[in-house]
């Protein structure tokens, strides 16, 4: 029972590894297509469509980077 189990769940994690490799291959393959303006008017968008998303990365990033700056010193 408990190794259909894990099986099973090997298999779903493999699909979903799977999609989203797809996924990423063709956004990047949108992102190479695209100038640097087409880049910050969609980038633009996003970030005035998701605030919250945006605040967070933003703030994650910079505590990354300050870790890593500060562990440097």
């Amino acid at each position: 029972m408990a190794q259909h189990m894990f099986s099973s769940l090997g298999e779903t994690a493999d699909r979903k590894f799977h999609a989203l490799a797809n996924t990423s291959r063709e956004q990047f393959e949108k992102f190479k297509k695209k100038n640097l303006e087409d880049l910050y008017r969609d980038t633009k968008g996003w970030v005035r469509r998701n605030q919250g998303k945006a605040l967070v990365g933003a703030v994650t990033t910079g505590v990354v980077i300050g870790w890593f700056l500060r562990r440097r010193g």
